[in-house]
């Protein structure tokens, strides 16, 4: 069953967090028009991107019932990361491209978010995860509020501002995790059997990462460069709007998931205590989906033009051609947490791959017959809301298998 204290503390750290988000990029929006937000969230993508691949997915073996053996994987993944970080800067130094510099600082500073997250995550301290998420964006709504009030917005580099707020935030989280674990006494041990015993995140996870990346952060790239910049600043809006609750659920509801999975296969009676968590969270996440595109459908552009401005109604038509897509991937994005916790990485891949293809011939359909970004758009919200509705079926037919598996061993 759902563990309702750590579902409430995980989701009211990403809300708060979220909101403070979405204040910032109303602000941003409102007082520096469509091109800049344009441009700042095609740099969080760029960077976001970069920060989940920088270790190859070995990150997620930090996630474990053993607070002693996440130490030790955190300890790994912090080193590779740390000389990936490296030969990035070196590569960027030497090819001249000084203005990735600031998106290589973001992309470790997620990174190290991500990795002290989970680790945080396998001592069940949520609210540590929570607050975390909250400093960052509400300390980066009080830098941009601070310089609207000395009239100084129109100066900040606002992107760059964001990543010194997570590179500052990062860092406290690390020390704080190395400081807890070596009180416990925890091995800070460097090693290569750890890569080889955890093979399977970078052989089956990272690809899975890339394919499924397409789907996530492909349009905030792809319309800055085919279109116009303003039409990026309203898709802008509407994504960073309308996947918020997207973003939120799976967030909060996804690691408490995975973690409770997790715990019910390691008990005594796994084959019945699987179905029933999973069983739980799914008819919770199938109501908030159709809960999310009926109050979508009627709030959104009231509330666009209340936080935004009358300017911005583009944004609106952006979004009610994305709802089919945000409807379902509230719901898979937290399921999609059974491949993890039952180490079904190649299933996982498989269906990654079948989305980044899809979605890739897609957006090069459109391109192929220069379609308007707006055709664009609902072309490809359609074909993921497919692909959405395929991968709910998938963790279901996983967590079945896998609860007959367990009945068998028993």
């Amino acid at each position: 069953m759902i563990r309702v204290k750590d579902s409430v503390v995980s989701m009211a750290g990403v809300v708060t967090g979220q909101i403070a988000l979405f204040l910032c990029i109303s602000l941003i929006g409102r007082l520096r028009g469509p091109e800049a937000l344009g441009q700042f969230n095609y740099l969080l993508a760029l960077g976001t991107f970069a920060g989940t691949l920088l270790a190859f997915r070995f990150e997620l073996a930090c996630v474990t019932d053993s607070p002693r053996q996440s130490f030790s994987a955190l300890a790994n993944v912090m080193a590779l990361s740390s000389a990936v970080m490296i030969v990035a800067v070196v590569a960027t130094s030497a090819s001249g491209h000084a203005d990735l510099y600031a998106v290589e600082a973001y992309a470790f500073a997620c990174f190290i978010q991500q990795a002290t997250g989970s680790y945080l995550n396998s001592l069940r301290r949520y609210g540590w995860i929570a607050a975390s998420r909250v400093v960052v964006n509400g300390s980066f709504l009080v830098s941009l509020v601070v310089a609207n009030l000395n009239h100084a917005i129109g100066l900040v580099d606002v992107f760059e501002t964001y990543t010194i707020v997570n590179c500052a935030v990062s860092a406290v989280m690390l020390v704080a995790v190395v400081v807890h674990g070596r009180r416990h006494d925890y091995p800070f041990n460097l090693s290569r059997h750890f890569f080889f015993e955890n093979a399977r995140f970078a052989k089956y996870i990272l690809p899975s990462t890339l394919c499924g990346s397409v789907l996530t952060y492909s349009l905030a790239i792809i319309i800055p460069r085919w279109f116009d910049a303003e039409s990026a600043g309203y898709f802008a809006a509407a994504y960073r709007l309308g996947f918020f609750p997207v973003s939120l659920i799976g967030q909060s509801l996804g690691g408490v998931f995975r973690r409770d999975a997790i715990g019910a296969i390691a008990r005594d009676d796994a084959d019945t205590a699987l179905p029933k968590v999973f069983v739980a969270y799914a008819k919770s996440l199938a109501i908030l989906g159709l809960f999310y595109a009926v109050c979508g459908g009627l709030l959104f552009a009231p509330l666009v033009q209340i936080f935004f401005g009358g300017r911005w109604h583009g944004a609106s038509t952006f979004f009610y051609d994305l709802i089919p897509l945000f409807a379902f991937q509230m719901i898979y994005v937290p399921l999609s947490q059974i491949f993890l916790a039952t180490r079904e990485q190649r299933i996982d891949f498989a269906f990654q791959l079948t989305c980044g293809v899809v979605l890739i011939g897609v957006l090069s359909a459109a391109k192929a017959m220069n379609l308007s970004v707006q055709s664009s758009v609902q072309m490809f919200s359609l074909a993921g809301a497919a692909l959405m509705i395929l991968g709910v079926t998938l963790t279901y037919r996983v967590m079945s298998v896998n609860a007959i598996r367990l009945r068998a061993v028993a």
